[in-house]
């Protein structure tokens, strides 16, 4: 399918120059596609390489999904918060839009309409989870924008200070990360973590449909 060259060719080049250094000439020579051929899928290169981070989030998603499916206790919130840490760390796009690498993803992160659509993709669906979670006695307090903001701080900061701290490997700070999300948002005692799951999963079921409609 052309459209799925034009993106990986658009990935990486991406991931190898930065936004900024990249022209549409250059990606349709490596899909071996007419610069014409492109414009019919995308308007702009903006949203080119906006639909190449959307696609990136859904296969993150995808694989977040497989995994809550193989485990039901995967949608713990502890254990996600790791999960979704070692996933991110593991993809350069996913892990720049994480750190805010403006030198890589240039206004990508701001201006494209796939950008502010995962952005708000991701609210809603953090804010239902965080809401079954607490239906299901696996969340202290209720969700509220202040527990959404203590979340956020806690693994913002694990990426900001990912790159600081070259004395604990990735799987470390994982676990650093899940530990005090554990300590912070859980109850002592987990209750069973099944009957959430499916609702979880429904969630998630969800974003990925939304991110994949994007994609041509």
């Amino acid at each position: 399918m052309k459209a799925a060259r034009i993106l990986d060719a658009a990935e990486e080049l991406l991931v190898s120059y930065g936004y900024r250094r990249i022209t549409v000439d250059e990606v349709a020579r490596r899909a071996g596609v007419g610069k014409g051929t492109v414009y019919l899928y995308w308007p702009s290169k903006l949203e080119l390489f906006g639909a190449v981070l959307t696609r990136d989030a859904a296969r993150l998603v995808a694989d977040q999904l497989d995994a809550m499916r193989a485990d039901p206790a995967e949608v713990l919130l502890h254990r996600s918060m790791r999960w979704v840490f070692l996933a991110i760390m593991a993809r350069p796009l996913a892990r720049a839009w994480s750190t805010g690498d403006v030198e890589l993803l240039g206004e990508l992160m701001t201006r494209s309409r796939s950008g502010m659509l995962f952005a708000g993709g991701k609210r809603e669906t953090t804010d239902r989870y965080l809401a079954v979670l607490h239906k299901h006695g696996l969340l202290l307090d209720e969700p509220s924008d202040l527990l959404a903001y203590r979340l956020s701080a806690a693994v913002t900061g694990s990426f900001v200070l990912e790159s600081l701290t070259p004395d604990f490997d990735v799987e470390d700070k994982a676990d650093a990360l899940a530990l005090t999300v554990r300590r912070a948002f859980e109850p002592s005692a987990t209750p069973d973590p099944s009957a959430a799951a499916v609702e979880v999963v429904g969630l998630f079921s969800d974003w990925l449909s939304e991110l994949l409609g994007e994609l041509p």
